[in-house]
C-alpha cells in the first residue's frame, strides 16, 4: 500500500496515463528461444505482442530511456510472460539501471533485476538491436522502420560475473495502431513463467505496488 499510493497518485496527476513509458507503440512478431534456462520451448517461433516506448517522450534528437516489453504467451491458453526490458549500460553494475539512450539504434536493453531458472540458476535477460533500426528515440522512425523491414534483437543471457551468452531472437513485423489508453499493460512480477522469478524477491514485492499503484491511477479503480 506504501508503494502503490505514490504511482495512484502520479497516474491520475498526469490524466490517466502511464507513470512509467507513457507514449509506446505496439507491435506483433514472434520470439525464437534456443537455451534451456528459459523453462519454455525452445527452437520454435512463439508470436509475441510487443510495446515500445520512451521513458519521457523526448524529441528525436535527445537521450530518453527507452524500453522494450514483450508478451509472451504461455501454456495453459489466456496466462502469459511480462518481459520487461528497459536500456541500461552493458557492465555488471550499468546493466541494473534504467540509462537514457541516445537512438533506438544504440540502445542495450536489460530486465534491470536478474531472474532466478529453478530457484537457482540467475541470470539478467539483455537484448540487443540487430540490423536496421532508427537514428533517434521517437517513435515515428520506429513506425516507419517496422513498417519497411522486420525489427531484430538478439536476447542473450548474462550473469554477475559471466559473459553474455546469445539465447534467443525476437522479430517484430507488424505495428498496430492503438491509443496508448488502448495499448496493452504489463506486470512482470505477476506474470511470469513456472520456474522463472524475478530476484530479489522484496524488490521484485515492491514493483508489484507500483504497478497496481499506476494501474488504479489511470482507471480510477481497482486493478
Amino acid at each position: 500500500m506504501f508503494v502503490r499510493a505514490p504511482f495512484q497518485v502520479a497516474a491520475a496527476l498526469r490524466g490517466g496515463v502511464r507513470v512509467f513509458h507513457p507514449r509506446g507503440l505496439v507491435a506483433t512478431g514472434h520470439v525464437e528461444l534456443d537455451s534451456p534456462w528459459w523453462t519454455l520451448p525452445t527452437g520454435r517461433r512463439i508470436e509475441v505482442t510487443a510495446r515500445m516506448s520512451g521513458g519521457v517522450g523526448t524529441p528525436s534528437a535527445v537521450p530518453d530511456v527507452l524500453g522494450l516489453a514483450l508478451k509472451i504467451p504461455l501454456d495453459p491458453p489466456d496466462t502469459e510472460w511480462d518481459l520487461l526490458l528497459a536500456s541500461s549500460g552493458t557492465s555488471a553494475v550499468t546493466r541494473m539501471l534504467p540509462l537514457p539512450a541516445r537512438q533506438w539504434r544504440s540502445a542495450r536493453y536489460s530486465s534491470l533485476m536478474p531472474y532466478s531458472s529453478g530457484a537457482s540458476d540467475t541470470r539478467w535477460v539483455l537484448a540487443v538491436p540487430v540490423g536496421r533500426h532508427p537514428e533517434s528515440t521517437s517513435l515515428a522512425p520506429l513506425r516507419r522502420s517496422i513498417a519497411d523491414t522486420p525489427l531484430r534483437f538478439r536476447l542473450d543471457l548474462v550473469s554477475m560475473t559471466g559473459s553474455a551468452v546469445p539465447a534467443g531472437q525476437v522479430t517484430l513485423t507488424q505495428v498496430h495502431e492503438r491509443p496508448d489508453d488502448e495499448q496493452p499493460t504489463f506486470d512482470p512480477v505477476l506474470n511470469c513463467p513456472p520456474g522463472l522469478a524475478l530476484q530479489p524477491g522484496w524488490l521484485a514485492g515492491v514493483r508489484v505496488g507500483a504497478y497496481r499503484g499506476s494501474r488504479r491511477g489511470r482507471s480510477g479503480r481497482p486493478r
